[in-house]
């Protein structure tokens, strides 16, 4: 049904593309994904295994005349690791602008913020943690259902958004996937009785009612002045991860959750000086749930910060970044365990013989337990549609906790990928 759908959908836009009298594009890709877990990680589980295996065509239709435009982009990903061919509408919309006003109306994306790689305002929209590959990919955020009004003028712009639809972050729940150990544990001790241990399954996810009075709210201004540019963000709706609650049976562990509602405000800047750009962010969440070890939540108030800098010298760009996280209050109930988190990230990247070769190289360290994500690669151009990369992910614990990031530690993979582009 969801095939015949996506197949419906597209033919429709595409017999309206071609009967309008305005412009029509139509544009697309084909990516291949092969990733191996690397050498050095557990040989009784990971080494040598498959991570990613993934091949996607992307469709876009681009329809537009005179002040009305529409965009249709929809994928279909078959994953050769876990046997599945998996389709969607990424992006679906309709949108009218006049001189200083706009509407756009469907299924769309929208990144907040001007941190690269880290989350401080961007909360529109989801995330999509469900595999290592989207986890990774250049695009791991889904699109929401809203409806955007838009007023903008020489030096400013203004979006809001009434999302009426709720989207959650896509997370690995499925039976074998690999990356479920890191939502919900496999087994859990039981308290009264040390030692042990139960398996967890996982039951019902209560999302909110599909209500009117259940919708989120997202407002965006920005400023644009001869020094520098400046936005201020609003955001009203829901988290987009569950709370979760444990209950037991005589045989396992059972794994429920809800999500919880949560508030934003936020504001970033940019400030040119020569070559460099200096960037700042800042969000904070008022009374945000938290996770408790026990299941549910407790509210605490939460600072989100980023300061980074780009420099873009002949050739090469680099950027650099050093972002913190407070929560306030007392954790003893908590899964946290750190009150303030803070971590670093640096990127650079060089383009060689003629632009058809670009080295890059990513990586992020967690300054509470040193744990860390380094990201290799190289891609070269065949022509102007096919490209060919290798890279690697490398995920390394702490020394004394595995953190965040080194949680994953035997998903390191080495990967090759290819492109064509039309």
């Amino acid at each position: 049904m969801k095939k015949l759908l996506l197949i419906t959908m597209f033919g429709v836009l595409a017999t309206a593309a071609l009967t309008a009298e305005g412009g029509v594009e139509f544009s697309g890709n084909i990516e291949t994904r092969w990733g191996v877990a690397a050498p050095w990680t557990d040989s009784d589980t990971s080494a040598g295994r498959f991570t990613i295996g993934t091949t996607t065509f992307t469709g876009t239709i681009d329809a537009y005349f005179d002040n009305s435009s529409a965009l249709a982009e929809g994928s279909v990903t078959y994953d050769a690791v876990n046997n599945s061919l998996e389709y969607s509408v990424d992006e679906l919309w309709l949108d009218y602008t006049e001189s200083i006003w706009g509407l756009r109306i469907g299924r769309q994306k929208a990144a907040w913020g001007k941190a690269d790689g880290i989350d401080i305002t961007n909360v529109l929209c989801p995330s999509d943690m469900s595999s290592l590959a989207a986890m990774v990919g250049d695009d791991s955020k889904l699109a929401v259902d809203a409806i955007r009004f838009s007023l903008s003028g020489n030096q400013f712009t203004a979006d809001a958004y009434w999302i009426p639809f709720f989207t959650s972050a896509a997370l690995p729940l499925d039976e074998g996937n690999s990356l479920r150990k890191f939502v919900v544990p496999e087994t859990i001790e039981i308290p009264v009785a040390p030692g042990v241990n139960l398996p967890v399954t996982i039951g019902g996810i209560e999302t909110p009612e599909l209500a009117i009075w259940n919708g989120e709210y997202g407002l965006r201004v920005s400023g644009y002045l001869s020094a520098f540019d400046l936005s201020l963000y609003g955001f009203y709706g829901w988290d987009d991860t569950p709370i979760l609650n444990y209950g037991m049976t005589s045989e396992a562990i059972v794994v429920s959750g809800k999500y919880e509602r949560m508030a934003m405000i936020g504001a970033d800047a940019a400030l040119p000086i020569g070559e460099t750009v200096l960037r700042l962010e800042t969000a904070f969440f008022p009374q945000r749930h938290f996770q408790k070890e026990e299941g549910g939540s407790l509210q605490k108030n939460q600072l989100s910060a980023l300061a980074g800098i780009d420099w873009m010298p002949s050739g090469w760009t680099l950027t650099a970044q050093y972002y913190c996280d407070a929560v306030f209050g007392d954790l003893d109930e908590l899964e946290r365990t750190d009150a303030y988190q803070h971590g670093a990230t640096l990127s650079v990247s060089k383009s060689l013989v003629n632009e058809t070769l670009e080295l890059s190289f990513s990586g992020l360290i967690g300054f509470n337990d040193f744990d860390s994500l380094l990201s290799p690669s190289v891609k070269y151009s065949l022509s102007d549609q096919i490209s060919l990369g290798a890279s690697a992910y490398i995920f390394l614990a702490g020394p004394d906790r595995d953190g965040k990031y080194g949680a994953y530690k035997d998903l390191s993979s080495l990967c090759l990928n290819a492109k064509f582009s039309f």
